[in-house]
C-alpha cells in the first residue's frame, strides 16, 4: 500500500481527522518563535475559537462578487470544543453551530452538514439538540447561505438500510475472488476491489448513498448547493506493473480498445465513481440543481488518475472543470516542495501545469497549514495567507479549508481557528481583480508552457503573475517564504522580476503582496489590493481601518487613477510609489464598510487629500441616508482631514458606503482611516 494510499485510508475511519501520526519537523528551540504570530495571550488564551472570529477584521470581499463561498472542512464539533477539557457536548454543539454561522455571516462560507449517516431509525434526527440536527436547523435558518454537504463512501452502513454487510462493497473481503485485483486475490486482509469488478457491486453502495442524503434532505426547507464526497476509495492508481499482470484487467481494457494503462484505469475509475454518485445526483429530484464534486481529481504529479480523462468526474462549475487538489504542507520548511503525502508549492505547480494546458483555468483546493497538536509545529498565518494569495493568482477561485484532528488529546480550536480567516482574507483580494481572475490566465513561456510559478532568483520568495487576456493588465502575487518558525527571517524583501522585457522591483511580505499593473495607461498605473493586511496572527491586526482610495468598492465612470514612481532606462522602481485617485467635479468613489469593525472605534473619518488647483477644495462624504461637507484651502501637499461622524451613521445597517463625492475638479484622495484618534500616527506602521 502506497504512502498516500495508506495515510488517507484513515480519513475513511475517523470524519474530518487526520490520516498520519504526527511526524517530527527540525525546530530550533520553541522559545524563541516570535510571539506575535500567536493569538493574544499565548500560551494562555484569551479568547475561543468564536470570539476570536468576531474580533478578527473582516476580510474586505467586493460587495456583490460572484466567487463561489469557501467550503468549509473543519469539523463544526471539534471547532466548538469537543473533546476538549470541562467542554460538555452540548456546549460544543452550541458554540459549533454558532461558529459555522459567524463563519456564513461574516467569512463568505458555505454552511456544511459533515457525514450524514442517517438511517430511518436514526434517533439523532429527533433531539434537536444533536450536532445533526443543530446544523439542519442551522440550514434551513439560513437559506440566503449556499449549503454543503460532506459525504464519506468508505464510511456507509449499509446493514443500516436492511442489508446484512456493516461495509460498503469497495471495502468487503467476502466478494467473488475475480472481484479482487490479482496481487490482492490471496490475502483476505489485503484484498483490493478490481477495476473489472461488476458494476452492480457499485450502484449498490450508491444507492444507500441515495438513501441517507434522501433521508437528510426530508429535514431541509432550502436547496443543497454543493455535495463533495472524501473521495479516497478503492480501487487508486495502481502502477502498470501491477495491473498488466492481471488476465481479467487485460481482457477489460482490451474490450474498451483503450492501448494506455493510465488512461484505461483513469477512465475506469471516473466510470466507477459515475455508477455510485449517479444513484442519488440523478435520481433525487431534489439534487437536480446541485454541484458535485470528489477530492483529490486533479493533474498532480504522483498517484494521480489522467486529468483530461478524470476531470468529468467532477460537475462542471461556470462551464469549467476546477480541480480539487490537497494543498497540505503542515510545516514551514515544507512550502517549496513536498514530503510524501504533505504537499507544498511544487505539487500545485506541476498539477496546474497539465490542469492549464487542458484549457482548465481555475481550481479549489483543498488547503491546511498545519494540524499537530503543538501549533508552534504548524505554518504560521502570514506565511500561510501569502501562499493563498499565490494560489488565488493561478486560478483558485474558493478553498476547502481543512482542519485534521489526530486523535487525543484533542487540538485546540483557539489555537488553529485562524486557518478558517486566511482563505477568507486571500479570496476577498481577489474579488478585487475578477477581471483579471475570470478573463485571465497565468503567463506562457515560448514553448507554449504555462508559467504557475514566476521565476525569481531568490529561493526564498514565490511570485506568481496572472495577465489579462485582452488587456496589459497583470495581478502579481509575492510572498517571503521562511524555512521555520524560530528562525531570524525578514519579514519583506525587494525583489526584481521582468514582464514583457521590462524589469520591475517590487515589494515582497511574508503575509504575500498583490498588486494590479496597468500598462494600457502612460505613464504605468500600480498599486496595491492588500497593504493593510499584516503578518502577525490576525488577533492582533491593528483596529483602525485603513483605505488605500485607488482600491474602491464602486466608482464613477472614468475616474483617474495615477501613480508616482521612480525609473530610469533599465527599470521601474515600485518599492516606493505613491498612487491615488484624481476625482473632476461630481465624480465620486465608495468604500464598503461592515459594522462590526467600527463598534469599537470613534466617529472620526479622515482622509488624506490634496489639490493643485487654485480654489479651495471642496467635495462631500456620505455614508448611506448621512451627508458632510469637505473644504479644505489649496494645498500642494498630502493633508488630513478630520470628519466627525455620528457613531450611530457607522453601526446603523450591517454594510454601508462610505461616499466621497468631489465638487470640484482637481479632488485627489489618497487614504480613508478610520480609528480612535483619527490622527497619522495610526498609520506609523502600516
Amino acid at each position: 500500500m502506497n504512502k498516500i494510499y495508506f495515510t488517507f485510508y484513515y480519513l475513511l475511519l475517523i470524519a474530518f481527522s487526520s490520516c498520519s501520526q504526527t511526524e517530527t519537523t527540525k525546530q530550533k528551540d520553541s522559545t524563541k518563535i516570535d510571539i506575535a504570530e500567536f493569538q493574544i495571550g499565548y500560551p494562555n488564551l484569551k479568547d475561543d475559537a468564536l470570539e476570536q472570529l468576531k474580533n478578527y477584521p473582516s476580510a474586505r470581499y467586493k460587495p456583490n462578487n460572484d466567487f463561489l463561498r469557501l467550503y468549509n472542512w473543519m469539523s463544526p464539533f471539534y471547532a466548538g470544543g469537543a473533546g476538549q477539557e470541562g467542554i460538555k457536548v452540548t456546549d460544543a454543539i452550541k458554540r459549533g453551530t454558532d461558529i459555522q454561522e459567524e463563519l456564513g455571516m461574516n467569512w463568505n462560507y458555505n454552511l456544511v452538514i459533515s457525514n450524514p449517516r442517517i438511517d430511518p431509525n436514526d434517533r439523532a434526527l429527533k433531539d434537536p439538540n444533536s450536532p445533526i440536527m443543530s446544523f439542519i436547523n442551522l440550514a434551513n435558518k439560513h437559506p440566503e447561505i449556499p449549503l454543503s454537504v460532506t459525504i464519506f463512501w468508505g464510511q456507509m452502513n449499509p446493514f443500516a438500510f436492511g442489508s446484512k454487510n456493516r461495509q460498503p462493497n469497495i471495502w468487503r473481503t467476502d466478494l467473488q475472488e475475480t472481484d479482487y485485483l490479482k496481487e490482492a486475490r490471496i490475502n483476505k486482509k489485503t484484498r483490493v476491489i478490481s477495476y473489472a469488478a461488476p458494476d452492480s457491486l457499485f450502484i449498490e453502495d450508491g444507492i444507500v448513498q441515495q438513501k441517507q442524503l434522501q433521508n437528510l434532505i426530508k429535514h431541509l426547507t432550502r436547496p443543497v448547493n454543493i455535495i463533495n464526497e472524501n473521495g479516497e476509495e478503492p480501487p487508486r492508481a495502481y502502477s502498470e506493473n501491477i495491473l498488466k499482470n492481471d488476465s481479467l484487467l487485460i481482457f477489460d481494457k482490451n474490450k474498451m480498445k483503450i492501448s494506455s494503462w493510465e488512461i484505461y484505469i483513469a477512465t475506469k475509475k471516473k466510470y466507477i465513481r459515475h455508477l455510485y454518485s449517479s444513484q442519488f445526483m440523478d435520481k433525487i429530484p431534489e439534487l437536480k440543481n446541485t454541484l458535485f464534486t470528489f477530492y483529490c481529481v486533479e493533474g498532480g504529479p504522483i498517484d494521480r488518475y489522467d486529468w483530461n480523462t478524470s476531470k468529468a468526474t467532477n460537475s462542471k462549475i461556470k462551464g469549467n472543470y476546477y480541480s480539487t487538489p490537497d494543498f497540505y504542507p503542515r510545516t514551514s520548511d515544507n512550502w517549496k516542495t513536498w514530503k510524501g503525502a504533505w504537499h507544498g508549492w511544487k505539487w500545485i505547480n506541476d498539477g496546474r501545469q497539465v490542469e492549464i494546458k487542458s484549457g482548465d483555468k481555475f481550481f479549489s483546493p483543498y488547503v491546511a497549514a498545519g494540524w499537530d497538536i503543538n501549533p508552534e509545529k504548524d505554518m504560521r498565518p502570514a506565511q500561510w495567507l501569502g501562499l493563498l494569495k499565490c494560489l488565488s493568482v493561478v486560478g483558485a477561485e474558493f478553498y476547502y479549508t481543512g482542519y485534521f484532528n489526530l486523535g487525543k488529546p484533542v487540538s485546540k480550536p483557539e489555537n488553529y481557528i485562524w486557518q478558517a480567516a486566511m482563505p477568507a482574507y486571500a479570496q476577498a483580494v481577489a474579488t478585487h481583480f475578477a477581471d483579471v481572475f475570470r478573463n485571465g490566465n497565468v503567463l506562457f513561456d515560448t514553448k507554449g508552457n504555462p508559467i504557475v510559478t514566476y521565476p525569481v532568483e531568490d529561493k526564498d520568495v514565490l511570485v506568481t503573475v496572472r495577465k489579462h487576456n485582452t488587456k496589459q493588465q497583470f495581478i502579481i502575487a509575492a510572498t517571503v517564504q521562511p524555512s521555520s518558525n524560530t528562525e531570524t527571517f525578514p519579514l519583506s524583501k525587494n525583489i526584481t522580476i521582468k514582464i514583457d522585457d521590462e524589469t520591475f522591483i517590487i515589494n515582497a511580505r511574508r503575509q504575500g503582496s498583490v498588486y494590479f499593473l496597468d500598462k494600457t495607461t502612460k505613464p504605468y498605473v500600480f498599486y496595491q489590493l492588500d497593504k493593510w493586511h499584516q503578518y502577525e496572527h490576525p488577533s492582533r491586526w491593528r483596529k483602525q481601518i485603513i483605505y488605500e482610495a485607488e482600491v474602491f468598492d464602486t466608482a464613477a465612470a472614468n475616474i483617474q487613477i495615477k501613480t508616482d514612481f521612480k525609473t530610469d532606462n533599465t527599470k521601474i522602481d515600485f518599492t516606493s510609489f505613491d498612487t491615488y485617485i484624481s476625482l473632476n467635479k461630481n465624480q465620486w468613489v465608495g468604500y464598503n464598510l461592515n459594522s462590526r469593525d467600527v463598534e469599537h472605534l470613534s466617529n472620526t473619518i479622515s482622509i488624506m487629500l490634496y489639490t493643485k488647483n487654485d480654489s479651495q477644495l471642496s467635495g462631500e462624504i456620505s455614508i448611506n441616508e448621512f451627508k458632510k461637507s469637505i473644504s479644505i484651502p489649496k494645498t500642494e501637499k498630502w493633508t488630513w482631514v478630520k470628519i466627525e461622524i455620528p457613531k450611530a451613521v457607522l453601526i446603523k445597517d450591517k454594510n454601508c458606503l462610505i461616499k466621497i463625492r468631489s465638487t470640484c475638479d482637481g479632488f485627489n484622495l489618497d487614504k480613508i482611516l478610520i480609528s480612535d484618534s483619527g490622527d497619522k500616527a495610526d498609520l506609523s506602521n502600516y
